[in-house]
């Protein structure tokens, strides 16, 4: 462990896509300022024992100023075990696990350093949630103001209501990069052994969810700082994995807190699944597994009433009927969540946050701390 713990590890789990950790590392770049790198956070990249040129990807971005620490696995662990080994290689505070192909804005890293360092001078954040956009072709796709800023003007707030946080972010609790988590706290509190996740495509719920109950602390940056690749994974079921998986892990961590397990399945019947399917009826989910999705998904939520109205009919239904239904189902639920999110804003918000600036540039906040290439 360094002489000086960071505030933040940045840590980026990667195999075999180094024009994606390129981009990536670009965009951190361009958020730190070399020579005035300091102590407040690390950046570590985990490679999965690459065949490609990822090593040389990172020794160019070494090289240019980038302080990046280099571990390469003597094995391909798989997905999930490369995500633990993460968390075992980080040394900071709080911990951000950061997907190998998406991007970080402008000014991220000392904006979020900024927010948890006033959230530390208050008894600390249980985690903090980034809001994100999604985007298909980097070079294409650059984001609008519009887009990363949010309708109410806020850059973080602080939420105390584990059951609103998991209903609203449902079944993107479950992408690797929007939760940054309070390593230090985790540490601390008893919670099941993260290697049984292996194999669930869902590790990092096991570092999650021991954090969540109903009145944990948690740093919702509204502000969106994070854009995530869309249709760049395969290999898996998004009924297995969001529906059937998910819901096993959150009734096995959220057992004396059943309220949150409903929160977030609620969530995810209601808002993620229905365009996820439709997404993949289209033939737009890249490489999925096909599914039964309603024999998969009807013996856990066939009591619910979210699944007979959100998902049966769009999984059902001819497609063109479906496209029609799904279209007016998302006119409700985005009417549903202006009003909620108003409501909130109006009644009963957390106190809201923005980053601090600095001072001078002599005295910007530190951005990323060690540099050294290792090999375990």
């Amino acid at each position: 462990m360094p002489d000086v713990q960071p505030l933040l590890s940045i840590c980026i789990p990667t195999f075999n896509r180094s024009r994606f950790l390129a981009e990536l590392l670009a965009s951190l770049h361009s958020c730190s300022s070399p020579g005035a790198l300091g102590t407040a956070a690390e950046l570590i990249v985990s490679d999965n024992h690459s065949i490609d040129d990822t090593a040389e990807i990172v020794r160019g971005f070494q090289h240019r100023g980038l302080a990046v620490r280099y571990v390469r696995n003597e094995t391909n662990l798989g997905a999930d075990a490369n995500f633990l080994r993460c968390l075992s290689l980080a040394t900071g505070r709080y911990l951000w696990v950061l997907g190998d192909d998406d991007l970080v804005m402008p000014g991220a890293i000392a904006a979020l350093i900024s927010l948890l360092e006033q959230g530390e001078a208050s008894g600390g954040f249980d985690l903090a949630y980034l809001s994100s956009f999604g985007f298909t072709d980097t070079p294409q796709q650059r984001p609008t103001a519009a887009v990363l800023q949010d309708r109410f003007g806020r850059f973080a707030e602080i939420v105390t209501d584990g059951a609103y946080l998991l209903e609203k972010v449902n079944a993107l609790i479950g992408l690797i990069s929007v939760v940054i988590i309070n390593r230090d706290r985790l540490l601390r509190v008893p919670h099941p052994v993260l290697a049984m996740l292996t194999g669930t495509n869902l590790m990092q719920t096991g570092w999650i969810f021991p954090l969540l109950h109903r009145r944990c602390r948690v740093l919702f940056v509204w502000q969106r700082l994070l854009g995530y690749r869309h249709f760049n994974s395969g290999g898996w079921g998004i009924c297995e994995v969001f529906g059937v998986r998910l819901d096993r892990i959150a009734a096995q961590y959220f057992a004396a807190e059943p309220a949150l397990a409903r929160a977030l399945m609620n969530g995810v019947l209601r808002y993620w699944l229905p365009d996820s399917i439709m997404l993949a009826r289209a033939g737009r989910e890249g490489a999925m597994h096909v599914e039964d999705t309603i024999g998969m998904l009807r013996p856990r939520f066939g009591r619910n009433w979210r699944f007979w109205l959100f998902v049966y009919p769009v999984a059902t239904l001819p497609l063109p009927l479906a496209r029609s239904l799904h279209r007016a189902l998302r006119v409700l639920n985005r009417a549903t969540r202006i009003a909620q999110a108003a409501w909130r804003h109006l009644f009963v918000r957390g106190t809201l946050l923005r980053p601090i600036p600095p001072v001078s540039a002599a005295h910007r906040p530190s951005v990323i701390a060690s540099s050294a290439t290792t090999m375990p």
